[in-house]
């Protein structure tokens, strides 16, 4: 997948974190500065308590840096308005989390109309849009099941049509294949390369594993709230070459 040239997707500058409680500031991010271009597939990686679900939650607007600048599509993020940001939040972007986050007892074409709920997409359109972002995953024979009567891998699945459905700029993938077995996770891994190099789409792989980060085309290293490294992976991970050889 060619990286288009154009001005970055997402730019940190200085951006930084912090959290107060009774008066205790506790600081997270320290000054991180990244760009990510819009086709890449980015791993974010680090272990538990280097800040990394943190920086996504910042550039997937569900929280707000408490210093520097983050820009998303050339627009500096602090200059707009809440509903600016939920808007933001639900056009351009999808997120894949490690628990699914599915409404149980619920079918999964409802499941995956979800984030249409509040758009202005037109009612009649949204059974349509869904089904095919259903069948994009593999999973038109799963449409009517209840979430809670599929395995992990397809509710996974489910959790990524659901991401799908706005067609967004980006996509995060936290800890995606935490919860499932080896072979699973493979094939979800697989479902993710495809969506990058077939679809085109920019992902952000959040992970605390090697092995899962080297999918990407490029690893962020975070360690206590700095970037640690930020390179290219020379000798990428890919699912088919994997099953290729087993």
């Amino acid at each position: 997948m060619t990286t288009k040239k154009s001005s970055p997707l997402i730019k940190a500058v200085d951006l930084k974190k912090q959290y107060e409680n009774d008066g205790v500031v506790t600081p997270v991010l320290h000054g991180l500065n990244f760009e990510i271009n819009e086709g890449e597939f980015i791993a974010i990686m680090g272990p538990s308590g280097s800040g990394k679900s943190t920086l996504m939650h910042i550039l997937g607007f569900l929280d707000v840096p408490t210093g520097g600048k983050f820009y998303f599509e050339g627009r500096d993020v602090s200059e707009l308005e809440e509903t600016e940001l939920a808007k933001m939040r639900g056009e351009k972007v999808g997120f894949v989390f490690q628990m699914f986050h599915l409404l149980p007892k619920t079918s999964v074409l409802e499941n995956v109309k979800l984030p249409l709920l509040y758009s202005d997409v037109p009612i009649s359109k949204r059974n349509s849009m869904a089904k095919a972002v259903i069948k994009s995953v593999g999973l038109e024979h799963r449409t009517k099941n209840l979430s809670n009567q599929l395995s992990g891998g397809e509710r996974q699945r489910v959790a990524i049509a659901r991401a799908l459905i706005r067609n967004p700029s980006i996509i995060f993938a936290d800890e995606p294949t935490g919860n499932l077995d080896s072979k699973t996770g493979d094939q979800v891994m697989e479902l993710i390369e495809d969506l990058h190099e077939k679809e085109g789409h920019t992902i952000v792989l959040v992970t605390h594993e090697t092995y899962t980060a080297e999918h990407a085309q490029r690893i962020i290293k975070i360690k206590d709230g700095l970037i640690e490294s930020d390179k290219p992976v020379t000798n990428r991970r890919s699912t088919r070459k994997e099953h290729f050889h087993k």
